[in-house]
Protein backbone atom coordinates (compact mmCIF):
# COMPACT_ATOMS: atom_id res chain seq x y z
CA UNK A 1 0.00 0.00 0.00
CA UNK A 2 1.12 3.52 -0.85
CA UNK A 3 2.31 5.73 1.85
CA UNK A 4 1.18 8.57 -0.25
CA UNK A 5 -2.99 9.34 0.23
CA UNK A 6 -3.35 12.75 -1.51
CA UNK A 7 -6.95 11.80 -3.53
CA UNK A 8 -6.12 12.27 -7.23
CA UNK A 9 -7.93 11.56 -10.65
CA UNK A 10 -5.88 9.89 -13.16
CA UNK A 11 -8.43 7.86 -15.29
CA UNK A 12 -11.93 9.46 -16.57
CA UNK A 13 -13.57 11.62 -14.41
CA UNK A 14 -17.13 10.57 -15.11
CA UNK A 15 -16.23 7.38 -13.55
CA UNK A 16 -14.38 8.64 -10.29
CA UNK A 17 -15.70 8.74 -6.80
CA UNK A 18 -17.33 11.88 -5.33
CA UNK A 19 -17.87 12.55 -1.75
CA UNK A 20 -21.14 13.30 -1.43
CA UNK A 21 -23.56 14.41 1.79
CA UNK A 22 -26.59 12.17 1.52
CA UNK A 23 -29.89 14.44 0.67
CA UNK A 24 -33.28 13.40 2.23
CA UNK A 25 -34.38 10.19 0.25
CA UNK A 26 -37.85 10.03 -1.03
CA UNK A 27 -40.51 6.85 -0.61
CA UNK A 28 -39.89 4.02 -3.23
CA UNK A 29 -43.18 3.90 -5.25
CA UNK A 30 -43.58 -0.05 -5.04
CA UNK A 31 -41.30 -1.18 -1.72
CA UNK A 32 -42.35 -0.08 1.54
CA UNK A 33 -38.35 -1.43 2.44
CA UNK A 34 -36.76 0.40 0.24
CA UNK A 35 -36.18 4.55 -0.27
CA UNK A 36 -34.48 6.20 -3.23
CA UNK A 37 -31.88 9.17 -2.88
CA UNK A 38 -31.29 11.39 -5.83
CA UNK A 39 -27.56 12.08 -6.72
CA UNK A 40 -26.22 14.20 -10.04
CA UNK A 41 -29.13 12.90 -11.69
CA UNK A 42 -28.67 9.34 -10.49
CA UNK A 43 -30.84 6.80 -8.30
CA UNK A 44 -29.15 5.21 -5.34
CA UNK A 45 -31.79 2.53 -3.95
CA UNK A 46 -31.05 1.33 -0.97
CA UNK A 47 -33.01 -0.74 2.39
CA UNK A 48 -34.49 2.17 5.07
CA UNK A 49 -32.49 3.48 7.42
CA UNK A 50 -29.44 2.58 5.56
CA UNK A 51 -28.30 6.47 5.58
CA UNK A 52 -29.52 9.00 6.71
CA UNK A 53 -29.84 12.83 5.39
CA UNK A 54 -26.16 14.54 5.94
CA UNK A 55 -24.38 11.53 6.31
CA UNK A 56 -20.65 11.66 4.56
CA UNK A 57 -20.76 9.14 1.90
CA UNK A 58 -18.55 8.14 -1.57
CA UNK A 59 -20.50 8.20 -5.18
CA UNK A 60 -19.57 5.69 -7.32
CA UNK A 61 -22.19 5.79 -10.74
CA UNK A 62 -22.67 2.80 -13.22
CA UNK A 63 -20.38 1.00 -15.32
CA UNK A 64 -17.56 2.27 -13.09
CA UNK A 65 -15.45 -0.70 -12.16
CA UNK A 66 -14.27 -0.59 -8.49
CA UNK A 67 -10.75 -1.81 -6.78
CA UNK A 68 -10.39 -5.48 -5.23
CA UNK A 69 -9.06 -4.23 -2.40
CA UNK A 70 -12.20 -1.80 -1.69
CA UNK A 71 -14.73 -4.81 -3.00
CA UNK A 72 -13.00 -7.09 -0.19
CA UNK A 73 -12.93 -4.69 2.59
CA UNK A 74 -16.58 -3.19 2.18
CA UNK A 75 -18.05 -7.01 1.56
CA UNK A 76 -19.18 -6.15 -1.89
CA UNK A 77 -18.49 -9.26 -3.83
CA UNK A 78 -21.89 -11.52 -4.49
CA UNK A 79 -19.26 -14.28 -4.11
CA UNK A 80 -18.98 -14.08 -0.34
CA UNK A 81 -15.60 -16.03 -0.25
CA UNK A 82 -14.27 -13.03 -1.73
CA UNK A 83 -15.10 -10.54 0.84
CA UNK A 84 -13.11 -9.75 4.36
CA UNK A 85 -16.24 -11.08 6.07
CA UNK A 86 -16.72 -14.97 4.54
CA UNK A 87 -20.70 -14.46 6.15
CA UNK A 88 -21.83 -11.45 3.93
CA UNK A 89 -22.87 -11.41 0.67
CA UNK A 90 -22.78 -8.29 -1.61
CA UNK A 91 -24.26 -7.80 -4.75
CA UNK A 92 -21.21 -6.85 -7.04
CA UNK A 93 -19.72 -9.51 -9.54
CA UNK A 94 -16.30 -10.94 -9.77
CA UNK A 95 -15.52 -8.10 -12.43
CA UNK A 96 -16.25 -5.67 -9.48
CA UNK A 97 -18.39 -3.71 -12.02
CA UNK A 98 -21.62 -1.03 -10.26
CA UNK A 99 -24.10 -2.01 -12.52
CA UNK A 100 -27.84 -0.11 -13.34
CA UNK A 101 -30.32 -2.46 -11.33
CA UNK A 102 -33.98 -1.88 -11.56
CA UNK A 103 -35.26 -2.68 -8.05
CA UNK A 104 -39.32 -3.16 -7.96
CA UNK A 105 -39.89 -1.01 -11.48
CA UNK A 106 -37.37 1.89 -10.25
CA UNK A 107 -33.57 2.14 -12.25
CA UNK A 108 -30.68 2.22 -9.24
CA UNK A 109 -28.17 3.66 -10.98
CA UNK A 110 -25.22 4.42 -9.01
CA UNK A 111 -23.41 3.14 -5.54
CA UNK A 112 -22.82 4.97 -2.28
CA UNK A 113 -20.55 3.71 0.28
CA UNK A 114 -19.91 5.43 4.06
CA UNK A 115 -16.91 7.82 3.42
CA UNK A 116 -15.33 6.85 6.97
CA UNK A 117 -15.44 3.00 5.13
CA UNK A 118 -13.81 3.70 1.93
CA UNK A 119 -10.92 5.60 3.71
CA UNK A 120 -10.71 2.97 6.10
CA UNK A 121 -10.20 0.50 2.95
CA UNK A 122 -7.47 2.35 1.88
CA UNK A 123 -5.84 2.86 5.36
CA UNK A 124 -6.17 6.50 5.02
CA UNK A 125 -9.00 7.24 7.74
CA UNK A 126 -6.30 9.88 9.31
CA UNK A 127 -6.69 11.69 5.93
CA UNK A 128 -10.59 12.21 6.74
CA UNK A 129 -10.27 16.15 6.41
CA UNK A 130 -8.65 15.92 3.28
CA UNK A 131 -11.80 14.52 1.33
CA UNK A 132 -14.46 17.03 1.46
CA UNK A 133 -17.50 17.13 0.33
CA UNK A 134 -17.28 17.66 -3.63
CA UNK A 135 -13.92 16.08 -4.13
CA UNK A 136 -13.74 13.48 -6.73
CA UNK A 137 -11.32 11.08 -7.36
CA UNK A 138 -10.43 7.63 -8.92
CA UNK A 139 -6.94 7.32 -6.84
CA UNK A 140 -5.81 7.67 -3.38
CA UNK A 141 -2.07 7.78 -3.75
CA UNK A 142 -0.69 5.56 -6.33
CA UNK A 143 -3.74 2.72 -5.65
CA UNK A 144 -6.37 2.89 -7.46
CA UNK A 145 -10.28 3.39 -6.60
CA UNK A 146 -12.31 3.20 -9.63
CA UNK A 147 -12.01 3.37 -13.40
CA UNK A 148 -14.72 3.06 -15.82
CA UNK A 149 -15.74 -0.47 -16.77
CA UNK A 150 -14.62 -2.10 -20.24
CA UNK A 151 -15.79 -6.19 -21.80
CA UNK A 152 -12.28 -7.59 -21.97
CA UNK A 153 -11.57 -9.02 -25.41
CA UNK A 154 -9.25 -11.51 -26.40
CA UNK A 155 -6.09 -10.14 -26.61
CA UNK A 156 -4.05 -11.42 -30.02
CA UNK A 157 -0.42 -11.96 -30.47
CA UNK A 158 1.68 -9.18 -32.02
CA UNK A 159 3.14 -10.64 -34.90
CA UNK A 160 6.40 -9.24 -36.65
CA UNK A 161 4.57 -6.96 -39.23
CA UNK A 162 2.75 -5.16 -35.66
CA UNK A 163 6.23 -4.52 -34.40
CA UNK A 164 6.86 -3.34 -37.63
CA UNK A 165 4.44 -1.28 -37.77
CA UNK A 166 4.64 0.17 -34.72
CA UNK A 167 8.32 1.72 -35.65
CA UNK A 168 6.92 2.55 -39.08
CA UNK A 169 6.61 6.26 -40.65
CA UNK A 170 3.07 7.86 -39.23
CA UNK A 171 2.19 10.73 -40.82
CA UNK A 172 -0.37 12.46 -38.31
CA UNK A 173 0.84 14.18 -35.11
CA UNK A 174 -2.29 13.68 -32.73
CA UNK A 175 -1.82 17.15 -31.79
CA UNK A 176 -2.84 18.71 -35.20
CA UNK A 177 -5.53 16.08 -35.43
CA UNK A 178 -6.84 16.12 -31.54
CA UNK A 179 -9.65 13.73 -30.06
CA UNK A 180 -12.49 15.51 -28.61
CA UNK A 181 -12.89 17.07 -25.46
CA UNK A 182 -14.25 15.21 -22.74
CA UNK A 183 -17.40 15.45 -21.71
CA UNK A 184 -18.61 15.60 -18.07
CA UNK A 185 -21.55 14.39 -16.38
CA UNK A 186 -23.74 17.83 -15.80
CA UNK A 187 -24.45 17.16 -12.31
CA UNK A 188 -21.48 16.52 -11.23
CA UNK A 189 -19.97 19.84 -12.56
CA UNK A 190 -22.79 22.60 -12.03
CA UNK A 191 -21.92 23.72 -9.10
CA UNK A 192 -19.01 25.91 -10.96
CA UNK A 193 -21.29 26.82 -13.33
CA UNK A 194 -23.20 30.48 -13.38
CA UNK A 195 -27.08 31.46 -13.07
CA UNK A 196 -26.68 33.46 -16.14
CA UNK A 197 -24.19 30.81 -18.28
CA UNK A 198 -25.99 30.21 -21.49
CA UNK A 199 -26.43 26.76 -21.96
CA UNK A 200 -27.39 25.51 -25.39
CA UNK A 201 -29.48 22.11 -24.73
CA UNK A 202 -29.05 18.95 -27.88
CA UNK A 203 -30.61 15.55 -28.20
CA UNK A 204 -28.24 13.43 -27.56
CA UNK A 205 -27.79 10.29 -30.50
CA UNK A 206 -26.55 7.29 -29.43
CA UNK A 207 -23.98 6.11 -32.16
CA UNK A 208 -20.17 6.09 -32.68
CA UNK A 209 -18.24 9.49 -32.42
CA UNK A 210 -16.19 10.40 -35.50
CA UNK A 211 -13.55 13.31 -36.31
CA UNK A 212 -12.93 14.37 -39.87
CA UNK A 213 -10.50 17.20 -40.70
CA UNK A 214 -8.03 18.40 -43.62
CA UNK A 215 -5.27 19.19 -41.33
CA UNK A 216 -1.58 19.04 -41.68
CA UNK A 217 0.34 15.77 -41.89
CA UNK A 218 3.91 14.64 -42.36
CA UNK A 219 5.21 14.00 -45.63
CA UNK A 220 7.37 11.17 -46.06
CA UNK A 221 10.19 12.42 -47.76
CA UNK A 222 12.55 11.42 -50.67
CA UNK A 223 15.86 10.06 -49.89
CA UNK A 224 17.30 13.52 -51.72
CA UNK A 225 14.88 15.69 -49.56
CA UNK A 226 16.13 13.85 -46.30
CA UNK A 227 19.98 14.18 -47.44
CA UNK A 228 19.15 17.84 -48.24
CA UNK A 229 17.67 18.98 -45.05
CA UNK A 230 20.61 17.03 -42.90
CA UNK A 231 22.95 19.86 -45.63
CA UNK A 232 20.36 22.40 -43.86
CA UNK A 233 18.17 22.96 -46.91
CA UNK A 234 14.39 23.86 -46.02
CA UNK A 235 12.53 21.07 -46.83
CA UNK A 236 8.85 20.79 -46.56
CA UNK A 237 7.79 18.60 -44.27
CA UNK A 238 3.93 18.85 -43.58
CA UNK A 239 0.81 18.89 -46.18
CA UNK A 240 -2.55 19.10 -45.50
CA UNK A 241 -4.81 15.92 -46.20
CA UNK A 242 -8.12 14.53 -45.02
CA UNK A 243 -8.41 12.05 -42.59
CA UNK A 244 -10.71 10.03 -40.15
CA UNK A 245 -10.61 9.57 -36.41
CA UNK A 246 -13.01 7.53 -34.08
CA UNK A 247 -13.40 8.70 -30.48
CA UNK A 248 -9.57 7.62 -29.37
CA UNK A 249 -8.13 6.33 -33.05
CA UNK A 250 -6.92 8.18 -36.21
CA UNK A 251 -7.96 6.26 -39.45
CA UNK A 252 -5.53 7.48 -41.92
CA UNK A 253 -7.34 6.24 -45.36
CA UNK A 254 -3.51 6.78 -46.93
CA UNK A 255 -1.42 5.04 -44.32
CA UNK A 256 0.30 1.58 -46.03
CA UNK A 257 0.62 0.47 -42.23
CA UNK A 258 -2.91 1.08 -40.51
CA UNK A 259 -3.66 -1.34 -38.08
CA UNK A 260 -7.33 -1.85 -38.12
CA UNK A 261 -9.25 -3.41 -34.93
CA UNK A 262 -12.33 -3.25 -36.12
CA UNK A 263 -14.76 -5.25 -38.30
CA UNK A 264 -16.33 -2.01 -40.38
CA UNK A 265 -14.36 1.33 -40.64
CA UNK A 266 -17.56 3.49 -40.97
CA UNK A 267 -15.17 6.40 -40.16
CA UNK A 268 -12.91 6.09 -43.72
CA UNK A 269 -16.39 5.12 -45.20
CA UNK A 270 -18.24 8.71 -43.84
CA UNK A 271 -15.25 10.23 -44.93
CA UNK A 272 -15.44 9.26 -48.46
CA UNK A 273 -18.49 11.51 -48.49
CA UNK A 274 -18.08 14.52 -46.84
CA UNK A 275 -14.48 15.03 -47.26
CA UNK A 276 -15.06 18.25 -50.20
CA UNK A 277 -16.94 19.91 -47.64
CA UNK A 278 -14.25 20.26 -45.02
CA UNK A 279 -12.30 23.77 -45.53
CA UNK A 280 -8.43 23.56 -44.93
CA UNK A 281 -7.26 23.53 -41.22
CA UNK A 282 -10.83 22.15 -39.88
CA UNK A 283 -11.83 19.74 -37.79
CA UNK A 284 -15.85 18.32 -37.68
CA UNK A 285 -16.89 16.33 -34.73
CA UNK A 286 -20.23 14.32 -34.87
CA UNK A 287 -21.75 11.45 -34.39
CA UNK A 288 -22.01 8.40 -36.66
CA UNK A 289 -25.73 7.02 -36.13
CA UNK A 290 -27.28 3.87 -38.48
CA UNK A 291 -26.01 0.99 -40.06
CA UNK A 292 -22.80 -0.05 -41.70
CA UNK A 293 -22.32 -0.90 -45.25
CA UNK A 294 -22.86 -5.07 -44.39
CA UNK A 295 -26.19 -3.78 -42.51
CA UNK A 296 -25.56 -4.14 -39.20
CA UNK A 297 -26.65 -1.60 -36.68
CA UNK A 298 -23.60 0.55 -35.28
CA UNK A 299 -25.69 1.05 -31.80
CA UNK A 300 -27.87 -1.89 -31.16
CA UNK A 301 -31.40 -0.63 -30.63
CA UNK A 302 -30.57 2.93 -32.06
CA UNK A 303 -30.50 3.14 -35.79
CA UNK A 304 -32.57 6.53 -35.97
CA UNK A 305 -34.46 6.88 -38.77
CA UNK A 306 -31.66 5.03 -41.42
CA UNK A 307 -32.54 2.65 -43.75
CA UNK A 308 -30.09 -0.81 -43.61
CA UNK A 309 -26.93 -0.19 -44.99
CA UNK A 310 -26.92 3.46 -44.38
CA UNK A 311 -25.43 6.32 -41.88
CA UNK A 312 -25.73 10.07 -40.97
CA UNK A 313 -23.47 12.19 -39.64
CA UNK A 314 -24.67 14.48 -37.09
CA UNK A 315 -22.33 17.50 -36.29
CA UNK A 316 -22.09 18.67 -33.10
CA UNK A 317 -18.23 20.69 -33.03
CA UNK A 318 -16.46 22.19 -35.59
CA UNK A 319 -12.92 23.84 -34.86
CA UNK A 320 -9.88 24.70 -36.54
CA UNK A 321 -6.08 23.82 -36.23
CA UNK A 322 -2.83 25.37 -37.20
CA UNK A 323 0.50 23.83 -37.88
CA UNK A 324 1.42 24.85 -34.38
CA UNK A 325 -1.58 22.94 -33.13
CA UNK A 326 -3.51 25.65 -31.89
CA UNK A 327 -7.21 24.64 -31.33
CA UNK A 328 -10.15 27.13 -31.59
CA UNK A 329 -13.36 26.15 -31.82
CA UNK A 330 -16.27 27.79 -33.49
CA UNK A 331 -19.28 29.20 -32.17
CA UNK A 332 -22.38 27.03 -31.87
CA UNK A 333 -24.41 29.58 -33.94
CA UNK A 334 -21.21 29.34 -36.53
CA UNK A 335 -21.02 25.37 -36.26
CA UNK A 336 -25.05 25.70 -36.81
CA UNK A 337 -24.35 27.95 -40.18
CA UNK A 338 -20.66 26.31 -41.24
CA UNK A 339 -23.29 23.10 -41.69
CA UNK A 340 -26.07 24.57 -43.09
CA UNK A 341 -23.92 25.96 -46.03
CA UNK A 342 -22.52 22.54 -46.58
CA UNK A 343 -25.78 20.67 -45.98
CA UNK A 344 -24.23 18.97 -42.99
CA UNK A 345 -27.01 17.66 -39.92
CA UNK A 346 -26.01 19.18 -36.76
CA UNK A 347 -27.38 17.53 -33.99
CA UNK A 348 -30.66 18.85 -32.82
CA UNK A 349 -31.27 22.01 -30.72
CA UNK A 350 -34.04 21.66 -28.08
CA UNK A 351 -33.52 24.42 -25.89
CA UNK A 352 -31.10 27.25 -24.82
CA UNK A 353 -31.31 29.70 -22.07
CA UNK A 354 -29.75 30.78 -18.89
CA UNK A 355 -28.70 27.98 -16.09
CA UNK A 356 -31.71 29.73 -13.85
CA UNK A 357 -34.39 28.72 -16.34
CA UNK A 358 -33.23 25.50 -17.09
CA UNK A 359 -35.64 22.34 -15.83
CA UNK A 360 -33.62 19.46 -16.48
CA UNK A 361 -36.72 17.54 -15.72
CA UNK A 362 -38.45 18.57 -18.49
CA UNK A 363 -35.93 16.19 -20.65
CA UNK A 364 -35.98 13.44 -18.67
CA UNK A 365 -36.89 10.05 -20.10
CA UNK A 366 -38.55 11.63 -23.07
CA UNK A 367 -38.96 10.71 -26.84
CA UNK A 368 -37.92 14.18 -28.38
CA UNK A 369 -39.09 13.27 -31.62
CA UNK A 370 -43.23 11.93 -30.82
CA UNK A 371 -43.42 14.48 -28.44
CA UNK A 372 -42.99 16.88 -31.43
CA UNK A 373 -44.75 15.71 -33.58
CA UNK A 374 -47.45 14.80 -31.13
CA UNK A 375 -47.54 18.75 -30.04
CA UNK A 376 -47.48 17.86 -26.81
CA UNK A 377 -43.46 18.27 -25.60
CA UNK A 378 -43.43 20.98 -22.68
CA UNK A 379 -39.92 22.69 -23.29
CA UNK A 380 -40.65 26.31 -24.07
CA UNK A 381 -37.87 26.31 -26.36
CA UNK A 382 -36.96 29.61 -27.99
CA UNK A 383 -34.41 27.89 -30.66
CA UNK A 384 -35.87 24.60 -31.81
CA UNK A 385 -34.90 22.03 -34.48
CA UNK A 386 -36.44 18.89 -35.33
CA UNK A 387 -35.28 15.82 -33.52
CA UNK A 388 -34.27 12.47 -34.75
CA UNK A 389 -36.67 10.09 -34.38
CA UNK A 390 -35.77 6.93 -32.67
CA UNK A 391 -35.43 3.27 -34.09
CA UNK A 392 -37.15 -0.24 -32.51
CA UNK A 393 -35.12 -2.04 -30.44
CA UNK A 394 -33.73 0.46 -27.63
CA UNK A 395 -35.45 1.90 -24.29
CA UNK A 396 -38.51 3.84 -26.25
CA UNK A 397 -36.76 6.92 -24.87
CA UNK A 398 -33.75 9.33 -25.96
CA UNK A 399 -30.63 9.03 -24.33
CA UNK A 400 -30.45 12.19 -23.15
CA UNK A 401 -29.49 15.47 -23.72
CA UNK A 402 -25.91 17.40 -24.33
CA UNK A 403 -25.33 21.01 -23.05
CA UNK A 404 -23.11 23.21 -24.52
CA UNK A 405 -21.68 26.54 -22.43
CA UNK A 406 -19.50 28.48 -24.02
CA UNK A 407 -18.19 31.87 -21.91
CA UNK A 408 -16.28 33.16 -25.04
CA UNK A 409 -13.11 30.24 -24.57
CA UNK A 410 -11.52 28.66 -27.29
CA UNK A 411 -13.18 25.35 -26.84
CA UNK A 412 -16.88 25.24 -25.50
CA UNK A 413 -17.44 23.56 -22.04
CA UNK A 414 -19.43 20.32 -22.58
CA UNK A 415 -21.69 18.46 -20.49
CA UNK A 416 -24.30 15.55 -21.09
CA UNK A 417 -27.12 13.73 -18.87
CA UNK A 418 -28.12 10.39 -19.67
CA UNK A 419 -31.49 8.37 -18.69
CA UNK A 420 -31.73 5.90 -15.85
CA UNK A 421 -33.29 3.93 -18.50
CA UNK A 422 -30.12 3.91 -20.60
CA UNK A 423 -28.38 3.55 -17.98
CA UNK A 424 -30.19 -0.10 -17.56
CA UNK A 425 -29.77 -0.33 -21.55
CA UNK A 426 -26.15 -0.54 -21.34
CA UNK A 427 -25.50 -2.40 -18.53
CA UNK A 428 -27.47 -5.07 -20.09
CA UNK A 429 -25.89 -5.04 -23.24
CA UNK A 430 -22.72 -5.48 -21.21
CA UNK A 431 -24.18 -8.52 -19.00
CA UNK A 432 -24.27 -9.90 -22.38
CA UNK A 433 -20.64 -9.54 -23.36
CA UNK A 434 -22.18 -7.09 -26.21
CA UNK A 435 -19.11 -4.43 -27.26
CA UNK A 436 -19.93 -1.61 -29.18
CA UNK A 437 -17.93 0.56 -32.14
CA UNK A 438 -16.72 2.56 -30.05
CA UNK A 439 -16.20 0.98 -26.82
CA UNK A 440 -13.98 -1.62 -28.81
CA UNK A 441 -12.20 1.16 -30.79
CA UNK A 442 -11.09 2.34 -27.33
CA UNK A 443 -9.95 -0.54 -25.73
CA UNK A 444 -7.50 -1.37 -28.80
CA UNK A 445 -6.36 1.96 -28.39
Amino acid sequence: MSTNYMPAIKGNRNYSAQVVRMPAPRTHPNADRLEIFDLFGYQVISSIGTYREGDLAVFFPAEAQLSASLCWYANLFRHSELNLDKEQKGYLEDNRRVRALKLRGVVSSALVLPLEEVLNAFNAIKHFDEFPVGLSFDHIGETEVSRKYVVKQAVEQVSPEDRKYKKAFKRVDAELFPQHVDTDQFFRVVDGLNLDDELIVTQKLHGTSGRFGRVPVRRELKWYERLAAKLGVQVKDYELDVLAGSRKVIKDPKSTTQNHFYKHDVWNDMLEGIERLIPEGYILYGEIVGFTPDGDPIQKGHTYDEYPGEMSLYVYRVATVNYSGDVVDLSWDQVRGFCQQRDLNTVPELWRGPLAEFEWRQFEEKNFYREFAEGTDSVGASHRDIPVPLSEGGTGVDEGIAIRVERGAMTPYLMKVKNASHFAFETAQLDAGEVDLESAEAVAA
